[in-house]
């Protein structure tokens, strides 16, 4: 399948719903992980332009682990002033929807989430690098090494606890705590304001608190996948009414989606290399040569010299690569993130592959 396969499923979705779709997903591959970032706003724009005159209800179907949490505002933003004061928004959840993908959803009149689909937590998480790599966290993580301390260790001594947090300040760094404790109240100020754009009575203004708390704070994982009967429980705009239709269609454009970004095969250089017709020169048969000690007849080391040279020469071609990390796309317009480039490799003194990874470029592509 492909685009014009989507663009089929995408109409039958629009005619089931009588509402124009839009669709945002970012890559999940192993190897290519995607962020939703501010680079698809533009594209993002150029889709809700071409929604036809007069809508003031659209379906956003998105896919994602999530990303800059202010290209969430910006899209309920953008939809709401294009739709006018009596927009209706839907969020559709094929599969995963976490984190910033989540106050997407936060910020829509209705959620439609497929039984393989869930949410995820919105505590922001922040990475640093250190000496030991790479290091995310959120404030939640500092709080609990706090309340571990206290609770667990029952080290109650206020300057203990004191050196315990400067030492945990040296490790991922005091404007990195500082950072992640201002994203925490960015996340939790974010979803209120989501919230609030539909839940303005008094009702819906006593269960904002509740639903930002829960969704920020109730789960132990950033990762943790909220289901569908979980997120009617949180009291989220989970639509109750299962709509097999539709949940079938959501399905069929996500598997099509996933065949595209080639989701269940890991973007690896030395797998590109294995496939490419490099693979036959770089797995060559290694010559095993008897260097002799001195100079044995008429042989000599200039001539062993060349003979190694001759048989262990060989031209390894650059591969190119091309792979697919974002769509947004419609019935009525594409949209492609493509990152092109080369790998150059050779085989080492040690036998080991050597690579080096160029990329040559990185665009959204208009389909």
């Amino acid at each position: 399948m492909g685009r014009a396969e989507r663009v089929e499923l995408y109409g039958r979705i629009e005619e089931h719903r009588k509402r124009p779709l839009l669709v945002y997903v970012t890559s999940k591959r192993a190897g290519i992980f995607a962020h939703m970032a501010t680079d698809a706003v533009p594209c993002i724009i150029e889709q809700i332009d071409r929604l036809p005159e007069g809508s003031n209800a659209v379906d956003f179907l998105i896919a994602s682990y999530g990303g800059d949490p202010m290209v969430a505002w910006r899209i309920l933003t953008l939809l709401r002033q294009r739709l006018g004061e009596k927009s209706d928004v839907a969020v559709l959840i094929p599969q995963s929807a976490y984190s910033a993908a989540t106050l997407v959803a936060l910020g829509a009149n209705s959620i439609v989430i497929h039984p393989n689909g869930h949410l995820g937590p919105v505590d922001m998480q922040i990475t640093t690098y250190g000496d030991w790599g790479p290091t995310s966290f959120s404030t939640e993580d500092i709080s609990a090494f706090l309340d571990f301390v206290r609770d667990n260790l029952r080290i109650t001594d206020q300057e203990h606890i004191r050196a315990l947090f400067e030492h945990a300040c040296k490790e991922v760094g005091s404007l990195g705590i500082g950072f992640t404790a201002r994203s925490s109240k960015l996340a939790a100020d974010l979803a209120e304001r989501l919230l609030s754009m539909h839940m303005r009575d008094d009702e819906g203004k006593t269960r904002i608190h509740s639903i930002v708390e829960n969704m920020s704070r109730k789960f132990q994982s950033h990762a943790y996948p909220v289901s569908r009967s979980e997120a009617i429980e949180l009291g989220l705009q989970v639509t109750k009414e299962r709509d097999e239709k539709l949940e079938g269609l959501m399905w069929k454009v996500w598997l099509d989606v996933a065949q595209e970004l080639q989701e269940d095969s890991p973007f690896d250089p030395i797998l590109e290399l294995m496939k490419s017709a490099e693979a036959k020169k770089l797995l060559s048969p290694v010559p095993q040569l008897d260097v002799p000690i001195g100079v044995a007849g008429n042989v000599s080391y200039q001539t062993v010299l060349e003979d190694v040279a001759k048989h262990a020469k060989a031209k390894i071609e650059p591969i190119d690569f091309q792979y697919t990390s974002a769509i947004v796309e419609s019935a009525r317009l594409g949209h492609a993130r493509v990152t092109r480039g080369k790998i150059l490799s050779s085989r080492a003194q040690n036998l080991e592959i050597v690579y080096n990874v160029i990329t040559t470029s990185r665009l959204w592509e208009k389909v």
